[in-house]
């Protein structure tokens, strides 16, 4: 019978188990079957922990780039305002030096046209008594009187420091004026075809032909002694010993008189533009103040 009950005993499930068995088996089963979901659920927790994004919109990237835009562009603005000014200033220096190198122009072209004023008339007083060739020692004083103002010579020089800035270092654009920039250039190059050019060109060759010339004639020793005892103040001539003159040859005072001749008149047609000269001057000196507000 004891036999019987030990045989059925493992069989019967109706048996239960011991507690601790139980609580085992239970734990056991809970770390296999939870451990899973747990991790499962940190990832999603973990997942979730990140802030969410909008997406960027086409409004988003037109409002950046606007912005960048203007930034830029202001930029580009105030710097364009600072040249602006700069220039502006730079233009006003100019053409207050402009106005002083004029200034500067009318006194020397003012002064020349009166010495050549001058000379030509020594010419025209010369001429005559050398043409009476037998009043030539009566008239040796006066002669040599006259003579001493044409060895006088004036020579030009253009007052264009401005000028040559402004066009060397391609500052011409500065003169936003184009009526003055026009003034400018043509006043430029009248002093420089009618009053530089022919200086050079013509009366001073003129001058110089008629100073060989007169050393054929004339003894030098009375033109030193004359500047030597009153430099350029007018003075009484003293005359050498006679002979008074280095030849009496008719051909050769003929020969001077000629290039006398000659240079008078180059020396009109000179006078004429140095007049033609002073009135563009003063008619753009009148203009670059008035429209520079200049004193």
């Amino acid at each position: 019978m004891t036999e019987d009950i030990e045989d059925e005993t493992p069989n019967n499930p109706l048996i239960p188990l011991p507690e601790d068995l139980v609580e085992e088996d239970n734990s056991a089963n809970d770390t296999d079957i939870i451990q899973p979901i747990q991790e499962t659920e940190n990832m999603e927790v973990h997942h979730h922990s990140h802030p969410t994004h909008g997406k960027t919109t086409w409004k988003n990237y037109f409002r950046e780039f606007l912005m960048l835009f203007l930034a830029v562009f202001c930029g580009f603005l105030a710097e364009w305002k600072l040249e602006h000014v700069i220039e502006h200033s730079r233009e006003t220096e100019f053409m207050e030096s402009m106005v002083a190198d004029i200034k500067t122009d009318s006194s020397r072209l003012a002064s020349m046209k009166v010495q050549f004023g001058i000379v030509g008339t020594h010419i025209d007083s010369l001429i005559p008594l050398l043409e009476e060739n037998e009043l030539l020692d009566k008239n040796a004083k006066e002669i040599y009187q006259h003579q001493v103002y044409l060895n006088l010579y004036n020579k030009w020089i253009y007052a264009d420091r401005t000028i040559d800035q402004l066009k060397n270092s391609g500052n011409f654009r500065l003169i936003r004026n184009k009526i003055v920039s026009n003034e400018i250039s043509k006043y430029d190059g009248f002093i420089r075809n009618y009053i530089d050019e022919m200086q050079s060109t013509l009366i001073q060759k003129q001058w110089q032909g008629i100073n060989d010339a007169g050393n054929d004639i004339f003894k030098s020793s009375v033109f030193r002694e004359y500047f030597k005892s009153g430099n350029f103040t007018p003075h009484s001539v003293v005359l050498p010993n006679a002979p008074y003159f280095l030849t009496d040859d008719n051909l050769v005072f003929q020969k001077f008189i000629n290039k006398l001749d000659q240079y008078a008149v180059s020396l009109d047609w000179f006078r004429d533009n140095i007049d033609r000269a002073l009135q563009q001057n003063k008619t753009l000196d009148s203009l670059i103040r008035k429209e520079y507000h200049l004193e």
